[in-house]
């Protein structure tokens, strides 16, 4: 009688995959939470993530300003660090003081996630999702929906960049 044993690879970045998801949906649900309250509740469809998000900031229904703002400082308060840097620049260029790039720092270790972006004047211009795994090179995670990345947007900005 013979046996088979099957193995199942696991891909490298599977768990920093799963990492970034986990981040992306918690975005996403800040910022519908954050958007429902700034509309006052205009018959918006919210997930059950951001009822949940509304739920642990303490919204009665009534005090919509206020949670908006608690949403806020949770979000700025999740990085584990928020980063600026120039370009390179020719010896004696001198220093910039408008930095062109950022990176704000969610996770380290395997798995670790990261944002990173350009600036314009101290404002985001673009920003994408990288993750790392244990051995692994930092590899770009696409969003999956135009809202997602609206959700990351909004995150972003509401970190300052100035130099």
């Amino acid at each position: 009688m013979t046996t088979t044993t099957t193995t199942t690879k696991t891909e490298p970045l599977a768990d920093a995959e799963q990492n970034a998801r986990g981040w992306i949906e918690a975005i996403t649900a800040a910022h519908d939470a954050y958007v429902f309250c700034v509309e006052e509740d205009k018959g918006r469809y919210l997930s059950k993530e951001a009822k949940t998000c509304l739920k642990e900031q303490g919204y009665d229904g009534t005090n919509h300003t206020a949670v908006a703002e608690l949403i806020e400082d949770a979000m700025r308060e999740a990085p584990l660090s928020v980063e600026i840097r120039d370009g390179w620049k020719e010896p004696g260029d001198g220093a910039s003081l408008d930095p062109e790039q950022f990176r704000i720092l969610l996770t380290t270790g395997g798995p670790a996630l990261r944002i990173k972006g350009e600036l314009n004047h101290h404002e985001p211009s673009r920003c994408w999702l990288e993750a790392q795994d244990w051995g692994t090179p930092w590899t770009r995670v696409f969003t999956q929906h135009e809202y997602e990345h609206n959700a990351l947007r909004w995150f972003v900005s509401l970190f300052w960049f100035g130099g």
